[in-house]
Protein backbone atom coordinates (compact mmCIF):
# COMPACT_ATOMS: atom_id res chain seq x y z
CA UNK A 1 0.00 0.00 0.00
CA UNK A 2 1.53 3.72 -0.94
CA UNK A 3 0.17 6.65 0.99
CA UNK A 4 -0.10 10.17 -0.15
CA UNK A 5 1.29 13.28 2.25
CA UNK A 6 -1.21 15.65 3.60
CA UNK A 7 -0.03 19.13 3.43
CA UNK A 8 -1.84 19.88 6.36
CA UNK A 9 -0.69 17.55 9.78
CA UNK A 10 -3.77 15.94 11.99
CA UNK A 11 -5.07 13.17 13.23
CA UNK A 12 -8.19 14.37 13.53
CA UNK A 13 -11.29 13.14 11.83
CA UNK A 14 -12.78 14.34 8.51
CA UNK A 15 -15.72 15.90 10.51
CA UNK A 16 -13.23 17.59 12.67
CA UNK A 17 -11.16 20.66 12.02
CA UNK A 18 -8.08 22.27 12.49
CA UNK A 19 -7.85 25.56 10.70
CA UNK A 20 -5.24 28.17 10.86
CA UNK A 21 -5.94 31.65 12.39
CA UNK A 22 -3.66 33.31 10.37
CA UNK A 23 -0.60 35.37 11.07
CA UNK A 24 -1.12 36.66 14.18
CA UNK A 25 1.68 36.23 17.27
CA UNK A 26 -1.17 35.27 20.11
CA UNK A 27 -4.50 33.85 20.89
CA UNK A 28 -6.11 32.87 23.94
CA UNK A 29 -9.74 32.27 24.79
CA UNK A 30 -12.42 31.45 23.21
CA UNK A 31 -15.94 31.94 23.54
CA UNK A 32 -19.36 30.85 21.55
CA UNK A 33 -22.64 32.76 21.29
CA UNK A 34 -25.11 33.51 18.45
CA UNK A 35 -24.42 30.70 16.35
CA UNK A 36 -20.31 32.10 16.27
CA UNK A 37 -17.37 31.24 17.82
CA UNK A 38 -15.20 34.20 18.92
CA UNK A 39 -11.42 33.74 19.16
CA UNK A 40 -9.59 36.69 21.47
CA UNK A 41 -6.37 37.64 20.23
CA UNK A 42 -3.65 40.42 20.30
CA UNK A 43 -5.59 43.21 17.88
CA UNK A 44 -8.60 41.57 16.84
CA UNK A 45 -11.42 39.15 17.71
CA UNK A 46 -11.69 36.44 15.23
CA UNK A 47 -15.01 35.19 13.82
CA UNK A 48 -15.83 31.86 12.82
CA UNK A 49 -19.54 29.89 12.06
CA UNK A 50 -20.32 26.82 14.19
CA UNK A 51 -18.56 24.87 11.22
CA UNK A 52 -15.55 25.88 12.27
CA UNK A 53 -14.66 28.18 8.67
CA UNK A 54 -13.82 31.57 9.67
CA UNK A 55 -15.83 34.56 8.96
CA UNK A 56 -14.04 37.56 9.62
CA UNK A 57 -13.09 39.72 12.48
CA UNK A 58 -14.15 42.57 14.81
CA UNK A 59 -11.53 45.16 14.88
CA UNK A 60 -10.26 48.03 17.02
CA UNK A 61 -9.07 45.82 20.13
CA UNK A 62 -6.50 45.85 22.07
CA UNK A 63 -4.95 42.91 24.08
CA UNK A 64 -7.77 40.63 24.18
CA UNK A 65 -7.50 38.73 26.77
CA UNK A 66 -11.01 36.98 28.00
CA UNK A 67 -14.26 36.82 26.59
CA UNK A 68 -17.98 35.66 28.32
CA UNK A 69 -20.80 35.81 26.46
CA UNK A 70 -24.65 36.35 27.50
CA UNK A 71 -26.92 33.09 27.89
CA UNK A 72 -29.04 33.90 25.38
CA UNK A 73 -25.89 34.31 23.22
CA UNK A 74 -26.67 38.25 22.02
CA UNK A 75 -23.76 40.21 23.91
CA UNK A 76 -20.31 39.39 24.29
CA UNK A 77 -17.92 40.92 26.63
CA UNK A 78 -13.61 41.26 26.27
CA UNK A 79 -11.96 42.03 28.25
CA UNK A 80 -9.24 44.50 26.82
CA UNK A 81 -5.84 45.03 28.38
CA UNK A 82 -3.82 47.36 26.16
CA UNK A 83 -6.83 50.24 26.42
CA UNK A 84 -8.20 49.16 30.09
CA UNK A 85 -11.90 48.80 28.77
CA UNK A 86 -14.60 46.38 28.71
CA UNK A 87 -16.25 46.36 25.38
CA UNK A 88 -19.82 45.15 24.82
CA UNK A 89 -20.09 43.53 21.56
CA UNK A 90 -23.32 42.94 19.80
CA UNK A 91 -23.01 39.34 18.31
CA UNK A 92 -25.59 39.82 15.12
CA UNK A 93 -23.78 42.54 13.80
CA UNK A 94 -20.37 42.48 15.35
CA UNK A 95 -20.43 46.30 16.65
CA UNK A 96 -19.22 47.13 19.80
CA UNK A 97 -22.08 48.61 21.45
CA UNK A 98 -19.94 50.53 24.38
CA UNK A 99 -16.37 50.52 25.62
CA UNK A 100 -16.30 50.37 29.60
CA UNK A 101 -13.52 52.37 30.69
CA UNK A 102 -11.41 50.65 33.60
CA UNK A 103 -8.37 53.46 34.04
CA UNK A 104 -9.29 53.04 37.62
CA UNK A 105 -8.51 49.58 37.98
CA UNK A 106 -6.16 48.88 34.92
CA UNK A 107 -5.04 45.76 33.07
CA UNK A 108 -8.60 43.25 32.55
CA UNK A 109 -7.48 39.53 32.21
CA UNK A 110 -10.76 37.85 33.46
CA UNK A 111 -14.05 37.68 32.75
CA UNK A 112 -17.39 36.15 34.55
CA UNK A 113 -20.97 36.51 34.23
CA UNK A 114 -23.96 36.14 36.32
CA UNK A 115 -26.92 37.80 35.50
CA UNK A 116 -26.52 41.67 34.82
CA UNK A 117 -23.20 41.86 36.95
CA UNK A 118 -20.18 41.15 35.12
CA UNK A 119 -16.83 40.42 37.53
CA UNK A 120 -13.75 41.17 36.47
CA UNK A 121 -10.65 40.60 37.41
CA UNK A 122 -7.51 42.49 37.02
CA UNK A 123 -3.57 43.48 37.25
CA UNK A 124 -0.96 44.78 34.91
CA UNK A 125 2.16 42.66 34.65
CA UNK A 126 4.65 45.22 34.87
CA UNK A 127 3.15 46.27 38.16
CA UNK A 128 2.55 44.67 41.78
CA UNK A 129 -0.87 43.62 42.93
CA UNK A 130 -4.42 43.28 41.35
CA UNK A 131 -8.19 42.27 42.51
CA UNK A 132 -11.34 41.30 41.35
CA UNK A 133 -14.09 43.95 40.86
CA UNK A 134 -17.78 43.74 39.57
CA UNK A 135 -19.70 46.11 36.98
CA UNK A 136 -23.43 46.39 36.99
CA UNK A 137 -24.30 45.77 33.41
CA UNK A 138 -27.59 47.55 33.28
CA UNK A 139 -26.15 51.15 34.22
CA UNK A 140 -25.37 53.01 31.30
CA UNK A 141 -22.07 53.91 32.62
CA UNK A 142 -21.01 51.07 35.26
CA UNK A 143 -18.45 52.05 37.43
CA UNK A 144 -15.96 49.17 39.22
CA UNK A 145 -16.72 48.23 42.83
CA UNK A 146 -13.88 46.30 44.21
CA UNK A 147 -14.37 42.86 45.43
CA UNK A 148 -10.98 41.66 46.84
CA UNK A 149 -7.41 42.38 46.30
CA UNK A 150 -4.20 39.95 45.23
CA UNK A 151 -0.81 41.48 46.29
CA UNK A 152 0.95 39.69 43.19
CA UNK A 153 -1.20 39.65 40.16
CA UNK A 154 -4.81 39.41 38.40
CA UNK A 155 -6.49 36.58 40.49
CA UNK A 156 -8.67 33.17 38.18
CA UNK A 157 -12.00 33.96 38.97
CA UNK A 158 -15.54 32.49 37.84
CA UNK A 159 -18.75 32.76 38.65
CA UNK A 160 -22.28 30.80 38.07
CA UNK A 161 -25.46 31.42 39.90
CA UNK A 162 -25.47 32.97 43.17
CA UNK A 163 -21.29 32.08 43.57
CA UNK A 164 -18.03 33.58 42.80
CA UNK A 165 -14.71 32.23 42.98
CA UNK A 166 -11.53 34.09 43.15
CA UNK A 167 -8.26 32.37 43.24
CA UNK A 168 -5.22 34.24 44.74
CA UNK A 169 -2.55 32.36 45.31
CA UNK A 170 -3.32 29.63 47.93
CA UNK A 171 -6.55 31.28 48.66
CA UNK A 172 -9.48 29.99 46.74
CA UNK A 173 -12.15 32.03 47.72
CA UNK A 174 -15.95 31.76 47.72
CA UNK A 175 -18.87 34.61 47.85
CA UNK A 176 -22.63 34.69 48.34
CA UNK A 177 -23.49 37.58 44.85
CA UNK A 178 -26.98 37.39 45.50
CA UNK A 179 -28.31 41.24 44.86
CA UNK A 180 -24.68 41.92 43.12
CA UNK A 181 -23.28 42.59 46.60
CA UNK A 182 -20.26 40.42 47.03
CA UNK A 183 -19.90 38.54 50.48
CA UNK A 184 -17.57 36.08 51.44
CA UNK A 185 -18.73 32.64 52.28
CA UNK A 186 -15.72 30.73 53.12
CA UNK A 187 -12.32 29.85 51.82
CA UNK A 188 -10.38 27.09 50.72
CA UNK A 189 -6.74 26.86 51.78
CA UNK A 190 -4.44 25.11 48.80
CA UNK A 191 -2.15 24.32 51.15
CA UNK A 192 -4.46 22.32 53.42
CA UNK A 193 -4.71 19.70 50.55
CA UNK A 194 -0.64 19.69 49.41
CA UNK A 195 -1.22 22.43 46.40
CA UNK A 196 2.09 24.39 47.51
CA UNK A 197 1.58 26.28 44.22
CA UNK A 198 -1.80 27.12 44.67
CA UNK A 199 -4.86 27.12 42.51
CA UNK A 200 -4.41 27.03 38.45
CA UNK A 201 -7.86 27.51 36.78
CA UNK A 202 -10.84 27.55 37.96
CA UNK A 203 -14.45 27.13 36.88
CA UNK A 204 -18.15 26.30 38.16
CA UNK A 205 -20.97 24.37 37.72
CA UNK A 206 -23.94 26.22 36.15
CA UNK A 207 -25.84 26.15 39.48
CA UNK A 208 -22.72 27.81 41.14
CA UNK A 209 -22.76 24.66 43.69
CA UNK A 210 -19.75 22.95 42.75
CA UNK A 211 -16.21 24.44 41.82
CA UNK A 212 -14.00 22.44 39.45
CA UNK A 213 -9.79 23.38 39.85
CA UNK A 214 -6.47 22.45 37.91
CA UNK A 215 -3.85 23.12 40.97
CA UNK A 216 -0.60 25.51 40.21
CA UNK A 217 1.88 22.67 39.68
CA UNK A 218 0.84 19.47 40.40
CA UNK A 219 -1.36 16.95 37.73
CA UNK A 220 -4.21 16.02 40.14
CA UNK A 221 -7.46 18.11 39.72
CA UNK A 222 -10.65 17.87 41.69
CA UNK A 223 -14.41 19.03 42.24
CA UNK A 224 -14.96 20.76 45.21
CA UNK A 225 -18.58 21.01 47.41
CA UNK A 226 -18.95 24.57 48.08
CA UNK A 227 -21.78 24.29 50.67
CA UNK A 228 -19.32 22.53 52.95
CA UNK A 229 -16.33 23.88 51.30
CA UNK A 230 -14.56 20.45 51.07
CA UNK A 231 -13.05 18.25 48.32
CA UNK A 232 -15.81 16.20 46.58
CA UNK A 233 -14.00 14.43 43.91
CA UNK A 234 -10.38 14.19 42.87
CA UNK A 235 -10.09 13.17 38.89
CA UNK A 236 -6.65 11.67 39.30
CA UNK A 237 -3.31 11.78 38.26
CA UNK A 238 -1.64 9.99 35.13
CA UNK A 239 1.26 9.38 34.45
CA UNK A 240 3.32 11.21 31.49
CA UNK A 241 1.09 14.34 32.23
CA UNK A 242 2.88 17.10 33.52
CA UNK A 243 -0.02 19.34 34.83
CA UNK A 244 -3.81 19.82 33.71
CA UNK A 245 -4.18 23.33 32.38
CA UNK A 246 -7.47 24.93 30.76
CA UNK A 247 -10.82 23.78 32.21
CA UNK A 248 -14.83 24.38 31.02
CA UNK A 249 -17.64 22.92 32.00
CA UNK A 250 -20.28 21.97 29.85
CA UNK A 251 -23.71 24.50 29.72
CA UNK A 252 -25.73 21.24 31.12
CA UNK A 253 -23.03 20.68 33.73
CA UNK A 254 -22.51 16.65 32.71
CA UNK A 255 -19.80 17.03 30.99
CA UNK A 256 -16.12 19.07 31.63
CA UNK A 257 -13.30 19.48 29.25
CA UNK A 258 -9.48 19.83 30.42
CA UNK A 259 -6.42 20.49 28.89
CA UNK A 260 -3.66 18.60 29.36
CA UNK A 261 0.52 19.39 29.74
CA UNK A 262 2.18 16.30 28.57
CA UNK A 263 5.93 15.57 27.44
CA UNK A 264 4.35 12.64 25.14
CA UNK A 265 4.26 13.16 21.72
CA UNK A 266 1.65 10.22 21.23
CA UNK A 267 -0.49 11.59 24.41
CA UNK A 268 -4.14 13.35 23.81
CA UNK A 269 -3.78 16.88 24.96
CA UNK A 270 -7.36 16.83 25.41
CA UNK A 271 -9.68 15.01 27.71
CA UNK A 272 -13.51 15.10 28.48
CA UNK A 273 -14.93 13.74 31.80
CA UNK A 274 -18.05 12.56 32.85
CA UNK A 275 -18.40 15.23 36.18
CA UNK A 276 -21.03 12.73 37.83
CA UNK A 277 -18.98 9.77 37.41
CA UNK A 278 -15.60 11.09 37.24
CA UNK A 279 -14.95 8.53 34.27
CA UNK A 280 -12.80 9.70 30.89
CA UNK A 281 -15.89 10.23 28.11
CA UNK A 282 -13.59 11.21 25.75
CA UNK A 283 -9.57 11.53 24.90
CA UNK A 284 -8.62 13.73 21.78
CA UNK A 285 -5.97 13.40 19.99
CA UNK A 286 -3.57 16.24 18.30
CA UNK A 287 -0.40 16.06 17.51
CA UNK A 288 2.15 18.68 19.44
CA UNK A 289 -0.12 21.48 20.59
CA UNK A 290 -0.73 23.36 23.54
CA UNK A 291 -4.06 24.64 23.93
CA UNK A 292 -4.86 28.11 24.95
CA UNK A 293 -8.99 27.83 25.12
CA UNK A 294 -12.11 26.24 25.05
CA UNK A 295 -15.20 26.11 24.69
CA UNK A 296 -18.79 24.52 23.89
CA UNK A 297 -21.14 24.44 21.32
CA UNK A 298 -23.80 22.53 21.23
CA UNK A 299 -22.48 19.10 20.85
CA UNK A 300 -19.70 20.15 19.61
CA UNK A 301 -16.25 21.15 21.28
CA UNK A 302 -13.72 24.26 20.11
CA UNK A 303 -10.21 24.74 20.85
CA UNK A 304 -7.39 27.52 20.22
CA UNK A 305 -4.36 25.27 20.19
CA UNK A 306 -1.03 27.03 19.25
CA UNK A 307 1.52 24.53 17.40
CA UNK A 308 4.90 24.09 19.43
CA UNK A 309 6.75 23.38 16.47
CA UNK A 310 6.33 25.83 14.54
CA UNK A 311 4.51 28.62 17.54
CA UNK A 312 0.90 29.03 15.21
CA UNK A 313 -1.92 29.17 16.11
CA UNK A 314 -5.16 26.98 14.77
CA UNK A 315 -8.94 26.55 15.57
CA UNK A 316 -9.52 23.22 16.43
CA UNK A 317 -13.40 21.93 16.14
CA UNK A 318 -13.83 18.48 17.83
CA UNK A 319 -17.18 18.00 16.06
CA UNK A 320 -20.14 15.74 18.15
CA UNK A 321 -17.68 15.62 21.36
CA UNK A 322 -20.11 15.25 23.29
CA UNK A 323 -21.65 12.31 21.99
CA UNK A 324 -20.82 8.86 23.45
CA UNK A 325 -18.13 7.23 21.09
CA UNK A 326 -17.45 4.03 19.04
CA UNK A 327 -14.35 2.05 20.15
CA UNK A 328 -11.49 0.71 17.67
CA UNK A 329 -8.60 -1.79 18.69
CA UNK A 330 -5.05 -2.05 16.67
CA UNK A 331 -2.08 -4.51 16.94
CA UNK A 332 0.50 -4.21 14.90
CA UNK A 333 4.10 -4.75 15.35
CA UNK A 334 6.52 -3.19 17.50
CA UNK A 335 9.10 -3.48 15.74
CA UNK A 336 9.37 -3.46 11.63
CA UNK A 337 12.42 -2.98 8.79
CA UNK A 338 11.68 -0.70 6.09
CA UNK A 339 11.09 -1.75 2.87
CA UNK A 340 9.34 -4.84 4.54
CA UNK A 341 5.53 -5.31 4.19
CA UNK A 342 3.94 -4.93 8.02
CA UNK A 343 0.39 -6.25 8.45
CA UNK A 344 -2.01 -4.84 11.64
CA UNK A 345 -5.09 -6.45 12.76
CA UNK A 346 -8.09 -4.76 14.76
CA UNK A 347 -12.21 -4.51 15.63
CA UNK A 348 -13.98 -1.56 15.76
CA UNK A 349 -17.16 -1.64 18.31
CA UNK A 350 -20.44 0.44 18.61
CA UNK A 351 -20.72 2.62 21.99
CA UNK A 352 -22.84 -0.29 23.08
CA UNK A 353 -20.96 -3.22 22.09
CA UNK A 354 -22.84 -4.12 19.39
CA UNK A 355 -21.28 -5.28 16.10
CA UNK A 356 -21.53 -2.55 13.19
CA UNK A 357 -21.46 -4.43 10.31
CA UNK A 358 -19.21 -3.27 7.12
CA UNK A 359 -17.99 0.46 8.13
CA UNK A 360 -15.22 2.33 5.85
CA UNK A 361 -12.17 3.32 8.43
CA UNK A 362 -9.64 5.67 7.99
CA UNK A 363 -5.83 4.65 7.74
CA UNK A 364 -2.94 6.89 8.14
CA UNK A 365 0.60 7.12 9.86
CA UNK A 366 2.21 9.60 11.77
CA UNK A 367 6.11 10.66 11.48
CA UNK A 368 7.96 11.54 14.89
CA UNK A 369 7.47 15.03 14.25
CA UNK A 370 3.94 14.83 13.18
CA UNK A 371 3.61 14.87 9.86
CA UNK A 372 0.63 12.46 8.30
CA UNK A 373 0.39 10.51 5.79
CA UNK A 374 -2.87 9.38 4.61
CA UNK A 375 -3.40 5.39 3.30
CA UNK A 376 -5.94 3.81 1.25
CA UNK A 377 -9.41 2.99 3.49
CA UNK A 378 -10.26 -0.19 4.88
CA UNK A 379 -13.13 -1.57 5.34
CA UNK A 380 -14.60 -3.96 8.08
CA UNK A 381 -16.19 -7.05 8.24
CA UNK A 382 -19.76 -7.27 9.49
CA UNK A 383 -18.28 -8.02 13.04
CA UNK A 384 -16.24 -5.00 13.11
CA UNK A 385 -12.93 -6.94 12.38
CA UNK A 386 -10.46 -5.57 9.69
CA UNK A 387 -6.42 -5.89 8.56
CA UNK A 388 -4.23 -3.95 6.38
CA UNK A 389 -1.13 -3.93 5.34
CA UNK A 390 1.65 -1.19 4.86
CA UNK A 391 5.13 -1.32 3.65
CA UNK A 392 7.19 1.92 5.37
CA UNK A 393 9.36 3.50 3.34
CA UNK A 394 11.43 5.54 6.02
CA UNK A 395 13.06 4.74 9.13
CA UNK A 396 11.31 6.60 12.03
CA UNK A 397 9.16 6.48 15.00
CA UNK A 398 5.89 5.83 13.11
CA UNK A 399 2.23 5.97 14.67
CA UNK A 400 -0.74 4.30 12.79
CA UNK A 401 -3.68 5.67 12.92
CA UNK A 402 -7.42 3.96 11.99
CA UNK A 403 -10.57 6.02 13.25
CA UNK A 404 -14.15 6.30 12.03
CA UNK A 405 -15.80 9.38 11.75
CA UNK A 406 -18.90 10.42 12.97
CA UNK A 407 -22.00 8.57 12.28
CA UNK A 408 -25.89 9.72 13.81
CA UNK A 409 -25.51 9.36 17.09
CA UNK A 410 -21.94 8.66 17.70
CA UNK A 411 -18.85 10.49 18.34
CA UNK A 412 -15.90 8.95 15.98
CA UNK A 413 -13.33 6.82 17.39
CA UNK A 414 -9.49 6.23 16.68
CA UNK A 415 -7.07 3.71 17.52
CA UNK A 416 -3.29 3.76 17.22
CA UNK A 417 -0.36 1.36 16.97
CA UNK A 418 3.23 2.29 17.35
CA UNK A 419 5.68 0.60 15.42
CA UNK A 420 9.64 1.48 15.27
CA UNK A 421 11.24 1.19 11.97
CA UNK A 422 15.29 0.29 10.85
CA UNK A 423 17.33 -0.31 8.17
CA UNK A 424 18.00 -3.67 9.59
Amino acid sequence: MTGLAVAQATTATAADSLTSLGDITGAGDIASAGGKVFVATDDRIIVADTEGTLTGAITGVSEVRDLVATPDGTRLYAALRGSHEVAEINTADLAIIRRINLAALPCPDQLALSGHWLWVSHGCPASSGGGAFSLDLSDPTPQPVPTSADPYSAPRIAAAGNTLLVAEGKDLLVYDTQGGAATLRGTIDAYDHALWDGWGQVALAPDGSTAYTTPGSANDFAAWDLTTLTKSRSYGKEEGVLGYGNITVSPDGAQMAVSRDTDNVDDEPLVLFDVNTGAKAQLFAQSLVWIQGLTFSGSDLFAVVEKSIDRTFHLWRLHGARLPSCKLALTGPAEARWFRTITFTGQLTEHDGSAPGAQQLTVAYREWDGTTTMLPGVTTNADGTFTFSHMPQIVDRLSYDVYRDNIAGSRSCKASAIVNVSYW
